[in-house]
């Protein structure tokens, strides 16, 4: 989870040819990185197991196969993040995903993920300046899920993933490009256990090719993951719920014989999990706790949600999250809105 230096990083990755080379910087794409629904931030940033909305097509296809079956089966969920608190003002993360049912047991989602990096200041070896250029990534996405049977859920996804990290003309290496572009494949089973009123979630995210700005033997590998989760239901009554989740997330990319490879990167491995109150399902407490060692963070997450539905007839939900940087620097926030129709 190399979130806040990998920002910096890649936002300034191609413009260092007005300093240097281009640096190593791990994986790419890293506006696939970011975890979606302020629901699952809250709780530890963990939703593998539990999520069963649009964000599904994020956490893991398998749970979006259950979004049909919903008192309203159409789903649209709108996340905005900021991701740098206390290093730049005007980076930003944003998603928006909807999901409809297709067919008897399917259902059928897109969404979009765009990360602002704000503007950056361009300078040459000596120091002169340049100007100033922008900086951003983007990937489009569509999922399609199906339940097997009534207690097992399977999903695949595909995006495609474009980045615009500086402009050409503030590049040292004229061979390279100031923007690159790849695609990924998800894969994901959802199974409920009803005897034990919980849920399991396999996810594998992003396999795809590596991203190329400068040269083939530099491309940085896509974001490429594997995460299992479990999701329960430890007390539910007429009024009040209480459940609790955890997820285990390794990298599937290592650096090994200077140049990246598929592999399992237990050194990267990240733990998450949490718990969520509710009042009447329409009051919201969640707190979790988030292990990533190689980011250097471990630290508590917290957050809360309202859902109108109980009081206005229309199933809008707003939920807040706040989840921590590395270590000394201030949390970060994010906002998710949903409507289900």
């Amino acid at each position: 989870m190399k979130r806040i230096s990998m920002v910096a990083v890649l936002a300034l990755m191609l413009a260092v040819g007005m300093t240097g080379d281009v640096l190593a910087s791990g994986a790419g794409a890293i506006n696939l990185v970011f975890p979606v629904g302020a629901r699952y931030n809250a709780m530890g940033e963990a939703g593998t197991a539990l999520s069963q909305d649009a964000t599904a097509m994020w956490w893991n296809p398998g749970g979006f196969a259950f979004m049909p079956l919903r008192q309203r089966p159409h789903d649209l969920q709108i996340m905005q993040s900021s991701l740098a608190e206390g290093l730049a003002n005007d980076i930003g993360l944003y998603w928006v995903g909807y999901g409809t049912p297709m067919g008897q047991t399917g259902a059928f989602g897109v969404y979009l993920n765009y990360l602002d990096m704000g503007t950056q200041q361009a300078t040459d070896e000596d120091q002169t300046d340049k100007g100033t250029f922008s900086s951003y990534e983007w990937a489009f996405g569509a999922t399609y899920a199906v339940r097997l049977t009534s207690t097992i859920g399977v999903g695949i996804g595909a995006k495609y993933f474009r980045d615009k990290l500086a402009d050409s003309q503030f590049l040292q290496d004229t061979t390279g490009s100031g923007s690159g572009d790849s695609f990924g494949v998800d894969f994901g089973i959802h199974m409920k256990v009803p005897s034990l009123r919980s849920n399991l979630g396999l996810a594998v995210a992003n396999l795809g090719p590596g991203i190329q700005h400068v040269n083939a033997a530099q491309n940085d590998p896509m974001p490429r993951k594997m995460t299992v989760g479990l999701a329960t239901s430890l007390y539910h009554s007429e009024y009040m719920g209480l459940l609790a989740v955890a997820d285990y997330l390794v990298p599937l990319y290592k650096y090994k014989d200077d140049k990246w490879g598929t592999g399992f990167a237990t050194e990267e491995e990240e733990y998450g999990g949490g718990v969520e109150w509710n009042y009447l399902r329409s009051l919201f407490v969640r707190i979790g706790y988030k292990s990533a060692d190689f980011g250097d963070i471990n630290d508590s997450t917290y957050g809360f949600g309202v859902d109108l539905n109980r009081w206005v007839g229309q199933a809008i939900t707003f939920d807040y999250a706040s989840v921590p940087q590395a270590k000394g620097l201030p949390t970060v926030k994010r906002l998710s809105f949903a409507y289900r129709f």
